[in-house]
């Protein structure tokens, strides 16, 4: 008899792990399931981590559209790139956000563009590579993010790479991650350099940022 009561209740208790196991697996597909509409519905439809709101292609936009009105050149200011962006977006305040790296919200610029104040350099977080015109070195970054963040403007989200954001002279944008920027950044002072840029004016475009506003 007890053979057959201990056979009973292995196969009992073997139902039993069987049930939990097929809860256990409908549950964590049901988790799997949320996390994948969280991801890939919620995210972007409500665009929770704030990706795009530093559109770098806009920015190249603004600086063309600049050019074209100026045989070619884009905007220079004798106190600095921060007030030659300024000066560019004195008739449209509200597309400084395109000026900004990903966390900063580009009011301090669009004030200054409202106002005419005074941009510092060190306050801004992309960099302007103010003194070329359309007819340099196409491979030539003329807008880049000061610092990275997770994903880029573009795929912006926690789990993302560290990247920086670039455009070009050549009507082109890049995604550069960070351990690729040593090399990135180099390269550029060259180029920099070539189109008669004193060197250290070029590698102080290119210098860290000392206040990082996130």
């Amino acid at each position: 008899m007890f053979p057959r009561y201990a056979r009973h209740m292995f196969l009992v208790g073997m139902k039993t792990i069987r049930q939990r196991l097929k809860i256990a697996v409908w549950v964590t597909g049901l988790l799997g399931l949320l996390l994948l509409v969280f991801l890939f519905v919620v995210c972007p439809v409500f665009n929770l981590f704030h990706a795009h709101e530093h559109c770098i292609k806009g920015t190249y936009l603004t600086l063309m559209g600049y050019a074209e009105d100026h045989h070619g050149q884009f905007p220079s200011h004798t106190n600095g790139f921060g007030d030659a962006v300024v000066m560019l977006l004195k008739e449209e305040p509200e597309s400084a956000r395109n000026f900004t790296a990903p966390g900063d919200d580009g009011h301090l610029l669009a004030e200054c563009a409202r106002t005419g104040a005074h941009m510092p350099e060190d306050r801004c977080t992309r960099t302007y590579v103010q003194g070329l015109s359309a007819n340099n070195d196409p491979q030539i970054a003329l807008v880049f993010d000061r610092y990275p963040t997770r994903g880029g403007d573009h795929f912006r989200r926690p789990w993302g790479p560290p990247q920086r954001e670039v455009c070009f002279i050549g009507d082109s944008m890049r995604i550069i991650d960070e351990k690729n920027w040593p090399a990135f950044r180099a390269r550029q002072i060259e180029l920099l350099v070539a189109a008669h840029f004193p060197r250290a004016d070029a590698e102080k475009l290119y210098a860290p940022i000392s206040v990082r506003q996130r």
